[in-house]
């Protein structure tokens, strides 16, 4: 059977606490914390940003220019907010990735989270995923309209 396209290999929580190949840790820190910010899950442990954020430095290996986007979006962040990331309350993050939501350092950051993050198999549980339906004969038969929240006569 095929695996779905894009889906990275499953990571648990505990599965990765290696070094990371080309960023320094105060910037997997910051990268994780940035993350956590864009996408709040206060029931996701950080191991799971941090996949992502091992994710990135993997492509920056061979991708030079990414490794400088980050670095550089992370400064600039750094330098708007006038103080280190990790000292800001979370209202002031929320207002600093508000002023750079347009940057090419936002974009790729969102883009590569959704892909990496959403598509980690060990993760979907924690969200009441279970996972593509098509390899077990789709959800038509599968319990596709057992939700209890919706009352038969308002369908």
């Amino acid at each position: 059977m095929r695996k779905p396209a894009l889906v990275t290999r499953p990571v648990s929580a505990a599965s990765e606490h290696c070094k990371h190949q080309c960023f320094p840790q105060d910037l997997v820190e910051q990268l994780v914390s940035i993350c956590r910010s864009m996408f709040p899950h206060s029931a996701v442990p950080n191991e799971f940003y941090e996949h992502v954020v091992r994710k990135l430095d993997d492509q920056a290996v061979h991708d030079q220019d990414l490794s400088v986007l980050l670095f550089n979006g992370v400064e600039a962040l750094n330098r708007q907010t006038g103080c280190a990331w990790a000292g800001l309350p979370e209202e002031a993050r929320l207002q600093a990735l508000q002023q750079v939501e347009q940057t090419p350092f936002f974009q790729r950051l969102r883009s590569d989270f959704v892909l990496y993050f959403y598509s980690n198999p060990a993760i979907w549980p924690l969200f009441g995923y279970e996972g593509p339906s098509n390899d077990k004969g789709g959800y038509l038969h599968r319990g596709f309209n057992d939700i209890d929240w919706v009352k038969k006569e308002e369908v």
